[in-house]
């Protein structure tokens, strides 16, 4: 069975990042991008009709359900925006001692208007699934009409009674914001807002 799969929330209103990814830290790797659009030899599934950023909640529901159904061979699943950096090398450290039934991320607290009690992982900051824990999430999650895939993410998995683990090496914002020195950046599995080819490109090289 293969390790991970990365998955990555595209679109085709800002399609140049999916070449900031692929050309940088998704080049060698096992990934999958989910979109309003579809490109088979690019690895884009289309799981949206919508361009729209309140269409992310959608994309993301509906690519649960297609991974619950395909893919079955990976063990663990990463979701990310295509403006976030991952270090996969420190990602692959990460893997080795992990708890099949929580999931891994950047928890955010007293950020959603609608329920101010709400933990979640942060979306940018990206979060590990567990193939088994992907599937339980598969047959109970729906679009709730939050306006943001994490939180209704967050919404499911504490109606389940699932944990999730903060981590500190997963970032929702980029290394200058947290005052985190370039040559740091290896200590680190993701940042996010990277938006720019050149971005990636450096905290690639900072890495590889």
């Amino acid at each position: 069975m293969k390790k991970i799969l990365y998955v990555v929330l595209h679109g085709s209103v800002k399609s140049e990042r999916y070449y900031n990814v692929k050309e940088t830290w998704g080049k060698d790797i096992d990934i999958l991008f989910y979109s309003d659009y579809e490109d088979v030899d690019k690895k884009i599934i289309k799981v949206s009709d919508r361009t729209d950023y309140g269409s992310n909640e959608e994309k993301h529901v509906n690519v649960i359900h297609y991974l619950s159904e395909n893919n079955n061979d990976y063990e663990w699943f990463f979701f990310c925006d295509d403006d976030t950096f991952v270090n996969t090398v420190k990602m692959n450290e990460f893997l080795k001692n992990l708890n099949q039934d929580s999931v891994y991320g950047s928890i955010l607290s007293e950020t959603w208007d609608r329920d101010r009690t709400l933990k979640y992982c942060s979306g940018g900051a990206g979060y590990l699934i567990h193939k088994n824990l992907l599937s339980k999430i598969s047959k109970n999650i729906k679009l709730l009409n939050t306006g943001f895939s994490d939180v209704t993410l967050g919404l499911f998995l504490r109606d389940m009674g699932i944990t999730i683990i903060n981590d500190d090496s997963f970032k929702s914002q980029s290394p200058e914001f947290y005052n985190i020195p370039l040559d740091e950046v290896k200590n680190y599995i993701t940042f996010h807002y990277i938006i720019y080819k050149d971005q990636m490109l450096h905290l690639h090289n900072k890495v590889s």
